[in-house]
């Protein structure tokens, strides 16, 4: 089931928002299973009972940090369904790149969702058990939204290479969403104005060019010998 719209979500006391603010930052820097309910009470400066009477247990309040942000999620699907009907024009793998990428890197740039990006990387790089439920039901619409304009700017590519497209898309937002070891080697080298433009770019070649080599003979050349690995494995 998708996300809540914003307009059907009930307001938050601002207890509640501590909690979720707390909650959040630590999930995303030490994972669901490294974070105690009592961790996440004098982070948020609430008593312990607080948590529970608002969110349960960890698991309702770990589903609660995703549902937060589902307004976010809302507006990176529309922007793909955008992209997927213009799909068919030259630049549409392009188009269909950027809607799901772009959507991501502002929610890593933004202070009112930076812990959300990095715990998405994390989560999405390797789930724990508890993040399941909460990934099918916010991010995996998404995903599949993207699958689908990807079908529409790449109408010939199978469901196998459809994955691999996803997987090589997820491989690379998920380095830029939770990159603080590249904060920490090159700090104050933050993402240039460019960069999103740049991975996107280097998304849309890379599948391009596995997906589609037949576009460029030399580069169909080039690729021949991996390809032929692929089917002795396959």
């Amino acid at each position: 089931m998708p996300s809540p719209r914003p307009s059907q979500l009930p307001a938050r006391s601002e207890r509640q928002q501590a909690i979720l603010r707390a909650a959040e930052q630590l999930f995303a820097q030490r994972g669901f299973n490294s974070v105690t309910i009592r961790q996440i009470a004098d982070a948020a400066k609430v008593p312990l009972a607080l948590v529970g009477y608002y969110f349960h247990h960890k698991e309702g309040l770990f589903r609660a940090v995703f549902a937060q942000h589902g307004h976010r999620h809302h507006e990176a699907m529309r922007a793909l369904e955008e992209a997927r009907r213009g799909a068919s024009e030259p630049d549409g793998l392009h188009r269909v790149v950027e809607a799901f990428v772009q959507p991501m890197l502002r929610w890593r740039s933004d202070s009112a969702s930076r812990h959300y990006a990095r715990l998405l990387a994390r989560e999405l790089a390797q789930a724990t058990p508890e993040a399941e439920s909460a990934l099918q039901q916010h991010i995996d619409p998404l995903l599949q939204r993207f699958l689908d304009a990807l079908q529409a700017a790449l109408p010939k590519a199978s469901r196998a290479d459809l994955a691999d497209a996803l997987r090589f898309t997820l491989g690379a937002v998920q380095a830029h969403l939770g990159d603080h070891r590249l904060d920490q080697l090159l700090p104050g080298q933050g993402a240039e104005p460019g960069s999103t433009l740049r991975l996107c770019g280097f998304i849309a070649g890379g599948i391009r060019a596995v997906l589609a080599p037949s576009a460029s003979p030399a580069l169909a050349l080039a690729l021949t010998p991996l390809r032929a690995r692929l089917q002795e494995r396959a």
